[in-house]
């Protein structure tokens, strides 16, 4: 492997943990409030109030089997470079774990209004991480990549395939939660991320893609001429700074 190989796929590394960090501290956040969380992490949590399982241990094994699918699906086609999603699986629970037990511990929030604007944030937050990891283009996040995987075989788009995931989830709490007696965790914030989330990772792509560019890291369609159009982009700008 060549120097400046092995330097990008550090830059790649470092960008795939913080971003697993970034969005495992907004799961953690999203718990605050009370007032529901998003519908991936509210079967996790349902499951842990169910089984008595940490809910760490919930969301790791539930990344864990989500790129089990992949392997299973795509078989000789699945990329070996994809095994690091195995930092996807175990940072999931391991900084679940960490923020929720020894950052958030004994946090409580009131007042409506405050929990809105907590779980706003917890939203935001795991959008930012997730759009990390999605432009360091070193891993599919294994929840989405087992979407995508589906896509690629049936007629219906991945994000057709990811709210039929998010519907999925939601019944199973419907169901689960009166028979097994435990705490709610769909509520009116689950549609609140529902309409918060997508459209953040939307309006976030373009600018982690120039802040990442900056760092040699580009989507791999652009990469042979990426450097180029930025160097060139930033020799139009500096006569333009120059006469402000």
């Amino acid at each position: 492997m060549k120097k400046t190989d092995a330097v990008l796929l550090l830059k790649k590394f470092a960008l795939l943990v913080t971003g697993v960090a970034v969005t495992h501290f907004g799961v953690a956040l999203s718990m605050i409030p009370d007032i529901g969380i998003g519908a991936y992490d509210a079967f996790g949590l349902t499951v842990a109030y169910l089984t008595g399982v940490d809910v760490s241990i919930i969301y790791a094994a539930m990344s864990g089997v989500f790129l089990l699918g992949q392997i299973l699906i795509e078989r000789r086609s699945f990329r070996l470079t994809e095994l690091f999603q195995l930092v996807f699986v175990f940072g999931s629970g391991f900084f679940t774990a960490l923020f929720t037990e020894y950052v958030f511990d004994g946090v409580t929030v009131d007042g409506y209004a405050a929990k809105i604007f907590v779980l706003a944030a917890a939203i935001m937050c795991k959008a930012v991480g997730l759009i990390t990891i999605i432009e360091s283009y070193l891993i599919r996040v294994p929840m989405e990549g087992f979407c995508v995987c589906i896509a690629e075989r049936t007629p219906f788009s991945m994000g057709k395939v990811r709210m039929a995931f998010d519907v999925l989830f939601v019944l199973s709490v419907a169901v689960i939660t009166p028979l097994a007696d435990v705490p709610w965790t769909v509520r009116e914030g689950t549609a609140i991320a529902f309409v918060i989330h997508g459209p953040m990772l939307d309006i976030l792509q373009k600018p982690a893609r120039k802040i990442f560019g900056k760092m040699g890291v580009y989507p791999p369609y652009m990469a042979s001429g990426a450097r180029l159009i930025y160097r060139r982009n930033r020799a139009v700008a500096a006569p333009a700074a120059d006469k402000m």
